[in-house]
């Protein structure tokens, strides 16, 4: 019973949240053309709450005194499920924009709506042109003053709730940048959603937020000291 009570309520949700997700995306592809500013970013916000709202996921944050959400950073958070985007916009009381593969731009609606956000493309392939993909990322996160930019520095989602190997990307565009990195450690989200299962479990995620790490004594010489910093602060809540 408790099986079957699982899959109405997900196909549920999955159904309700798609619906609104595309009245949201049609939303703020019509506002973005007339509005910018905090009217947008109140737009977006309010949509990512809504969503979490109707798959059941309830947001509680701790630690917001530990940054100033005027100021601008590298954020990084662990990279659980699909929600993820969502999560940070709900949490998070800065502005802000997300780091997206530069292939998701192409997508259909969500490649639309992202590029309508400002999100910043980069290129996952190796070579010259990743290099250029970096330089060009790192000249619109200088462009954007007062805004901070969101990497999921694991890559991928995580196929058993712990932690994965941070790549370098985040942290080369962090020590470009200049920016401090703001750890946001999500607890909670891998119960309720996970990758490769359509399941949804409703529940609560608590995103706990540490203090920023400057960058400002590290080069790519001791890069893989910064993200050994970083990862420690993650490993403290989660495996």
């Amino acid at each position: 019973m408790k099986r079957v009570l699982e899959i109405l309520f997900s196909g549920f949700v999955w159904v309700i949240g798609l619906v609104t997700f595309f009245l949201w995306a049609l939303f703020i592809l019509i506002i973005g053309v007339f509005f910018q500013g905090s009217v947008f970013e109140k737009s977006v916000r309010f949509g990512c709450k809504l969503i979490m709202f109707i798959m059941g996921i309830q947001v509680s944050t701790r630690n917001q005194e530990n940054y100033d959400y005027k100021k601008q950073y590298i954020v990084m958070m662990n990279h659980v499920n699909m929600f993820d985007p969502f999560m940070i916009y709900a949490c998070f009381k800065g502005r802000a924009r997300g780091i997206e593969e530069e292939s998701h731009f192409k997508w259909p609606v969500y490649g639309w709506v992202i590029r309508r956000i400002g999100h910043i493309p980069i290129s996952r392939k190796k070579g010259r042109k990743a290099i250029e993909s970096l330089k060009k990322a790192v000249r619109l996160i200088k462009s954007k003053k007062g805004i901070s930019v969101v990497i999921l520095p694991e890559g991928a989602r995580t196929l058993d709730g712990k932690l994965g190997k941070f790549k370098k990307g985040g942290f080369l565009l962090a020590l470009e940048s200049g920016l401090d990195i703001l750890p946001v450690i999500q607890r909670g989200s891998y119960r309720i959603k996970r990758r490769g299962n359509w399941i949804i479990k409703p529940g609560k995620v608590e995103c706990i937020f540490e203090r920023p790490i400057s960058t400002k004594t590290y080069t790519k010489d001791n890069i893989n000291d910064l993200i050994k910093e970083t990862r420690n602060i993650f490993l403290k809540y989660v495996e």
